[in-house]
C-alpha cells in the first residue's frame, strides 16, 4: 500500500519543497490529488514551460493551500493556491485542484485536477461563473483506494467527460483493475492505473500530460517568422 509520507514527498518535491497544506493527518484521497497536481507540475517542465504559483488575487504564494471538497473556482472563501502554467508564445494556462466545471448540459461536475486557460479562470472569477469544460484543456479524474475500484467509477468518468467536452481528459487510480481498464478502453477513454510515486505508471502518465502540453504548443504557440 502506498504510504501518504511517500506521496507527500512526492507533492513537495515537484513544487520546490515549499510549504503545503496537506499533512499526514490529511485524507489520503485529498492528497493524492497533490501528488497528481505535482506530476501535472514535472509534465509542464518536462515540455518546456515554467511555473508560479498564486492565490484566487493573483498574488504570488510560497504557501500551496489545496481545496479539501469540491468547491467554486471564483470562491472567496479562502486564499486556495493554483499554478499557471507558462509555454513560450503561447498564452498561460492554470492548474487547479477539487473545482466544479460546466458540462455542455448546463450542469455543473467535480473536476478533481484542472487545467484551462488563463482567460476562462479570469472570466470565472470576474462574473463568477463556472469554466466552461469546452474551453478547458485537462481534467483529471483521481481515485485512491484501499481496495478494488469499482466499475461504476469508471462509467461515471464516461459520462462525466461526455458532458464536459474538452480536449484531454484522464482516469488515474492508485491500483491496477481490469474491468476499469477494459471498461475506459473500450469507450476509447485515457487511462492509467497504477499511479502511485516511484512506480513506472506515474512515470508513463507524466509522459501522456507532457504529450498533451506539446500539442497545445504545436496548435496554440506563436509561429517562428
Amino acid at each position: 500500500m502506498t504510504k501518504v509520507d511517500d506521496l507527500l514527498t512526492e507533492l513537495a518535491d515537484a513544487v520546490g519543497r515549499r510549504d503545503i497544506s496537506y499533512n499526514s493527518r490529511s485524507a489520503t484521497w485529498d492528497i493524492y490529488e497533490g501528488y497528481t497536481f505535482g506530476l501535472v507540475i514535472r509534465a509542464a517542465f518536462a515540455a518546456g514551460g515554467t511555473v508560479a504559483y498564486q492565490d484566487r488575487y493573483g498574488n504570488t504564494v510560497t504557501r500551496l493551500l489545496f481545496r479539501t471538497s469540491p468547491g467554486m473556482l471564483y470562491s472567496t472563501a479562502h486564499p486556495y493556491t493554483h499554478a499557471v502554467l507558462f509555454f513560450p508564445g503561447c498564452d498561460p494556462l492554470e492548474l487547479h485542484v477539487g473545482v466544479r466545471v460546466q458540462g455542455r448540459s448546463g450542469v455543473l461536475h467535480e473536476c478533481d485536477v484542472l487545467v484551462l486557460p488563463v482567460e476562462e479562470a479570469n472570466l470565472s472569477r470576474t462574473r463568477s461563473v463556472a469554466p466552461r469544460g469546452t474551453r478547458s484543456l485537462i481534467a483529471i479524474e483521481c481515485k485512491y483506494y484501499a481496495g478494488h475500484v469499482p466499475l461504476h467509477l469508471a462509467r461515471e468518468f464516461h459520462g462525466l467527460h461526455s458532458d464536459l467536452g474538452l480536449k484531454y481528459p484522464f482516469f488515474v487510480t492508485n491500483l491496477r483493475t481490469q474491468r476499469v481498464e477494459r471498461y475506459l478502453t473500450y469507450h476509447n477513454r485515457s487511462w492509467e492505473n497504477g499511479v502511485i510515486p516511484y512506480s513506472r505508471e506515474s512515470v508513463y502518465f507524466e509522459g501522456l500530460i507532457r504529450e498533451a502540453f506539446k500539442k497545445y504548443q504545436s496548435i496554440r504557440g506563436l509561429l517562428a517568422p
